[in-house]
């Protein structure tokens, strides 16, 4: 169970920090756009280690050869368009509406390692089902924190929270990249 919490944790940082530069509107829309920014998240982190655990091992070197550019081209893209955004004082992605195609693709890029993971469920003899769960939760709970948090920042310093998100997310991108094809 421990080990399962430690995964669960490990798998959420980054859709706490990606959630962190989604800025929902201050306001009563807070809450809300948090919990639905959590909410896409938490799925797709749960939901894509719930496919790498049905896929098994038999599709992990097709998937390891790419995967870690998409990530990093989505992450990168995003956030450039979020810095350029900053610049010229449009709103972030999340205050327009929080739309569906940008939300999901935050949410698949943050995701892809689970996928790995849930294909090592059976080498680490975890329970799929306890583990799975777990990385909801926990990934619900941290981004919803990440994304209320957010909107206290961009109050606090404006467009420079994020300028400031969507160099995170760059950062973020680039973080998986050199993980993947240096073996860090």
């Amino acid at each position: 169970m421990l080990t399962s919490l430690f995964i669960a944790i490990a798998l959420s940082m980054d859709s706490f920090a990606v959630s962190l530069s989604c800025c929902p509107q201050g306001g009563g829309k807070r809450l809300g756009n948090a919990a639905k920014i959590a909410a896409s998240f938490s799925a797709f982190q749960a939901g894509i280690a719930a496919l790498g655990f049905l896929m098994g091992a038999y599709f992990l070197p097709t998937i390891s050869s790419f995967d870690h550019w998409l990530a990093f081209f989505i992450l990168c893209y995003i956030g450039a368009k979020m810095v350029a955004d900053s610049r010229t004082g449009k709103k972030c992605p999340a205050e327009k509406s929080l739309a569906l195609e940008k939300l999901a693709l935050l949410s698949f890029a943050t995701s892809i390692d689970a996928l790995a993971v849930g294909i090592s469920f059976a080498l680490l003899h975890l329970d799929a089902a306890i583990t799975i769960a777990l990385i909801a939760i926990v990934t619900f709970v941290l981004s919803f924190a990440g994304a209320y948090l957010s909107g206290r920042l961009r109050e606090a310093f404006g467009n420079k929270a994020e300028c400031f998100g969507g160099l995170l997310l760059i950062a973020i991108g680039a973080k998986i990249l050199l993980e993947h094809t240096c073996m860090l």
